[in-house]
């Protein structure tokens, strides 16, 4: 599992395009104008004033093809939800999962409402849905290691596949219960090196693909 982020100030550098009100309208300009992906999704519909829009390939640094999934809130003009998703080709796995590598909501009270468990229902009702394998970030925060926990436990209740996997032995630990999510945290989570290459997995079916 990646290696936690404990230095506020690396998350707080990660997240300000979106938590100063410039850089969020900076960014909300560049992605608006994209195609709504409301039709996409299996829950909603949104109150009046919010949509989701999905952008495609836009950010040139990312050497990952990628899309960005964005809330916005047209009366407040200003994004109130972020992800930025990688797709991650894997040899070993035979397909090619999905990343979150950045999830960021509103904290303004005003959009608590709309934002309640939506990060959980994009991950399993659209990301999962769609793309059948999503693997876990090589660089996430407390925040981002307590949801992928959840989503654990979310997964193994839905009949999903999951995987403690190594990406340099390729060895895979199955999680098939809840207790086998606490036995292998050690194993995922921590501060050594080789942390940063231990990945959780949730699969729509077995792993490695067979061709």
């Amino acid at each position: 599992m990646p290696q936690q982020l404990f230095d506020p100030a690396d998350v707080q550098k990660t997240f300000s395009m979106l938590t100063v009100d410039s850089h969020n309208t900076t960014l909300l300009n560049e992605i608006s104008l994209r195609a709504s992906v409301d039709d996409e999704l299996s829950f909603g519909p949104f109150p009046p004033g919010y949509h989701f829009v999905r952008a495609e390939n836009r950010i040139a640094g990312i050497p990952n093809e990628h899309f960005e999934l964005a809330l916005v809130n047209e009366i407040t003009k200003e994004i109130v939800y972020y992800n930025r998703v990688i797709y991650q080709k894997d040899a070993f796995l035979n397909y090619m999962p999905v990343t979150q590598i950045l999830i960021w909501r509103s904290p303004k009270p005003s959009h608590r409402g709309v934002l309640r468990d939506l990060p959980g229902k994009v991950f399993s009702q659209y990301l999962l849905e769609k793309y059948n394998v999503i693997i876990t970030d090589r660089h996430q925060t407390r925040d981002g290691m307590s949801f992928w926990q959840s989503r654990l436990y979310d997964a193994i209740a839905s009949g999903h596949h999951l995987y403690a996997y190594d990406m340099i032995t390729c060895e895979m630990r199955p999680i098939k219960r809840d207790s086998d999510i606490g036995n292998q945290v050690d194993w995922l989570w921590g501060d050594e090196e080789h942390h940063q290459n231990r990945l959780a997995i949730i699969s729509k079916f077995p792993l490695p693909v067979m061709d």
